[in-house]
């Protein structure tokens, strides 16, 4: 039997807290080298805008072996549909018999606001209590309940290019997080006094000014994820120590990284780390209280296995969801 998880019942089984700790437990594991996680295999369809991708990953310690199919239609509000739509197949690791498929829209946006989550954990101030927050979507809100999370967020500033889609954020997340979160008109003040910096948007281009940035501040680029594009400038990389999720990935897919090197302003040795390698202990995170640093994430299948697996343990001990007969 395979077990059908919807939208809904994914919903009612997986928190933040508990996808930050098995999403920072796969990089950990990603770190000591006890996962198979073939690269991602992408296509893109120009004339729809369109982005799709094929996500497999096995992780050893807890048996997870998931694949994840994701597809990324900018246009898709536009009638109605979510820009992000995703599935995912949960398989036994023994067996290879399919144990679970599940909608991974919602999956998808807690597993990467998780992964933002444990960058802060590891990257940002202690101390750091005030967020800026650029995009005013789903994920821009997954990103800000991870934050707060790990961090004693009381102060949010969110910019939307949409200025309702900014204050219906803020009206939706500041009595659902119990903090004061402001939309603001400018996207400066989502920057200047802001110790944690996060871009969740769908622009192809900068969102703010690297010159902007203050001394300290932790940065998290989520929304970008093709070679093509990018929301942070090449200014705020070169100012800050910069850490990806996957050096491989990001060498070939993410745009902050590479539209600087193509202009020579950087090379690829400015890439300081990967996320599991601060983890382990590996190599130093934040050195001091002046340094700015960058989490870059183009979303890794070790996060979707993660999150899905637990999700299926949950909805088994909940008994929720459908079964059915495959074979």
């Amino acid at each position: 039997m395979v077990l059908i998880l919807d939208r809904n019942d994914v919903q009612k089984v997986l928190t933040m807290k508990e996808a930050i700790t098995v999403v920072e437990e796969g990089f950990r594991e990603l770190a000591e080298g006890r996962v198979q996680m073939p690269p991602r295999q992408l296509m893109t369809e120009p004339e729809r805008n369109g982005w799709i991708a094929v996500m497999p990953a096995y992780i050893k310690k807890t048996k997870a072996l998931a694949t994840k199919v994701v597809t990324v239609f900018t246009e898709n509000p536009k009638i109605n549909l979510p820009t992000t739509i995703a599935t995912i197949l949960l398989n036994d690791p023994e067996t290879g018999r399919p144990l679970a498929i599940m909608d991974a829209g919602y999956l998808t946006a807690i597993r990467t606001g998780a992964v933002g989550g444990v960058a802060a954990k590891h990257l940002a101030r202690s101390e750091a209590h005030t967020a800026g927050i650029f995009g005013a979507g789903f994920q821009a809100r997954a990103q800000l309940e991870a934050l707060c999370e790990v961090r004693a967020i009381d102060e949010v500033y969110v910019y939307d290019v949409m200025s309702e889609a900014s204050e219906k954020y803020a009206e939706d997340m500041s009595p659902k997080l119990g903090i004061n979160v402001t939309s603001v008109e400018k996207p400066e003040r989502a920057v200047k006094g802001c110790g944690i910096i996060v871009t969740a948007s769908t622009s192809t281009k900068p969102v703010f000014h690297g010159s902007w940035l203050e001394p300290g501040t932790h940065i998290t680029g989520i929304g970008s994820h093709m070679a093509s594009t990018r929301e942070l400038d090449t200014e705020a990389v070169r100012r800050s120590k910069v850490i990806v999720d996957l050096r491989e990935a990001a060498e070939k897919e993410y745009g902050e990284i590479l539209i600087p090197v193509s202009e020579g302003s950087l090379t690829l040795d400015h890439i300081y780390g990967e996320l599991g390698e601060i983890i382990t202990g590996r190599k130093q995170g934040r050195k001091d209280d002046q340094e700015i640093t960058l989490f870059k994430s183009g979303g890794l299948a070790i996060q979707d296995t993660a999150a899905a697996h637990l999700a299926y343990s949950k909805a088994l001990n909940a008994g929720i969801g459908t079964e059915i007969k495959l074979q």
